[in-house]
């Protein structure tokens, strides 16, 4: 989608449909316009409430063809997370209407936000509420509508504004990459592509390295392998480093790549089966932030690790009840070969510890339906050894909107862990079973700072709601880069 900045009042302004915001309690129009929409108003036939909308045709009245008002709710509780809902809702109505591009009057949406912070929030609100992807289908691809042009339109518009706005697009087309890849099938997005993707980036001028099964095996990634013995598909460990400043922080993001799992020898129900391509989640999240990072160009240092295979089963699978070697140097005891997703995080942790020495590690992964059940699809659930890497979570939480709950990570879990075989288990049962599998992972992150998220509830949006249509919600891509933006 194209953007741009519009310096004009909106009345002036021609397009084939405008938006305005308007919220329940506080009606504020130019005057041409209060006079285009009075009737609709005094019958009440729009009142301003969250994500109401109407259309309009103006007949001349207004340079603009259409006029659309949706409603902002509450003036006193609109934010940029209201924001990017209410617009997000809109885009698919004038998506389906087949406007190919639109205006949207800034000071009539912002509401008492700052204007740059209101134009990045619409920018993504347009961008991601409205994106439908035709993926693999080949029929009937007329139907996919598209909005191509956004003009932003404020008689203040500035340098200012148009900067936000790009930051905005950035951020939202990185999340509809993750969305593409985490619902791409998993004979269609498989380690081979991940790793493809990851090589594009060399052109934003990402150092890019991809580690096959051989060299993976030379370095030492013993537990990573171990999940990759199953499948035929090659597994790749893929190894990103953006270098925005010399002798600044090094910042690590690490995502689970399991790019289809079965199960392995314990294998899975064929419940939920088909969701299973979506256990790459964590790959995609990382990937993608790796691109905006390089567009954004952050002053600081971020690395990207992403372990991906198969978890197939097989006569070379392994099995429960194995001891496996990581690169850490400890040995795990496999209670679970469907516990897959800990045993190529491991490796991936240490493996940017001792080489890297980051400031702080950030991994993303589909880990555990426990912490499904406890906060379903509403937040992600994260555990830190750091108050200081806590802290900055939080705050990209707030500017992000997407929401967070620190999870605890107390050394009394460790009983569910211990083995008589092996160093570790790596499961330790039905009951706190988010927290064990994080616990364990702590024991492979040395004295870096670490936040691990499980984002298994987040793997699926199963209708159109705000800004997140049907299928991938591209969770954690917002929050990781305002971590990342705020450092």
């Amino acid at each position: 989608m194209k953007t741009s900045i519009v310096k004009k009042k909106p009345e002036e302004v021609d397009a084939p449909l405008l938006v305005i915001g308007v919220a329940e309690d506080s009606v504020q129009l130019p005057p041409v316009i209060q006079r285009l929409v009075k009737d609709v108003m005094d019958l009440g036939d729009f009142k301003g409430k969250k994500c109401e909308h109407t259309l309009i045709y103006t007949q001349g009245r207004l340079p603009a063809k259409r006029l659309m008002l949706v409603g902002l709710g509450d003036a006193e509780s609109h934010d940029a997370e209201n924001l990017r809902k209410v617009l997000g809702d809109a885009s698919r109505r004038i998506r389906d209407l087949g406007v190919e591009a639109i205006a949207v009057s800034l000071e009539h949406v912002a509401w008492g936000l700052d204007p740059g912070e209101a134009a990045e929030a619409l920018v993504e609100a347009f961008i991601l509420g409205s994106f439908k992807d035709p993926y693999h289908k080949t029929r009937e691809l007329d139907e996919f509508k598209a909005v191509k042009e956004l003009m932003i339109v404020s008689p203040e518009a500035g340098k200012e504004h148009e900067r936000k706005a790009a930051e905005g697009t950035v951020i939202a087309e990185a999340v509809n990459m993750c969305r593409r890849l985490a619902w791409g099938p998993g004979n269609r997005v498989t380690p081979t592509v991940l790793a493809g993707e990851a090589l594009k980036l060399r052109k934003l001028g990402v150092e890019v390295k991809v580690l096959d099964r051989e060299d993976a095996k030379k370095a030492g990634l013993h537990s990573f392998l171990a999940v990759a013995r199953g499948t035929e598909e090659p597994p790749k460990f893929i190894v990103m480093e953006y270098n925005g400043k010399e002798g600044a922080e090094t910042v690590a993001v690490i995502g689970k790549g399991i790019t289809f799992d079965t199960g392995g020898i314990s294998l899975k129900s064929r419940e939920g089966m088909p969701l299973m391509k979506t256990d790459m989640t964590g790959a995609a999240i990382t990937i993608s932030a790796m691109k905006a990072v390089a567009q954004l160009k952050p002053p600081l240092n971020v690395l990207g690790i992403v372990a991906a295979t198969d978890n197939m089963p097989s006569g070379r699978a392994y099995h429960p009840g194995d001891v496996v070697d990581t690169y850490s140097g400890l040995t795990v005891e496999v209670i679970s070969t469907d516990a897959e997703g800990r045993m190529v995080l491991n490796d991936a942790l240490s493996y940017a510890a001792k080489n890297y020495k980051p400031a702080a590690m950030f991994d993303f992964a589909t880990l555990t339906g426990a912490m499904q059940v406890a906060l379903g699809e509403h937040a992600i659930g994260y555990f830190s050894n750091d108050d200081c890497v806590a802290e900055r979570i939080e705050k990209a939480s707030r500017t992000s909107g997407e929401r967070v709950w620190r999870m605890p990570l107390w050394d009394v879990y460790d009983e569910q862990l211990k083995s008589d075989v092996a160093d570790w288990k790596h499961t330790g049962g039905r009951p706190g079973g988010a927290i064990t599998a994080a616990r364990f992972l702590s024991k492979f992150v040395g004295d870096t700072p670490w936040a691990h998220f499980d984002i298994a509830g987040l793997m699926e949006q199963k209708s159109d709601k705000g800004y997140n249509p049907k299928g991938s919600k591209g969770p954690g891509v917002r929050l990781i880069l305002d971590v990342l933006r705020n450092w």
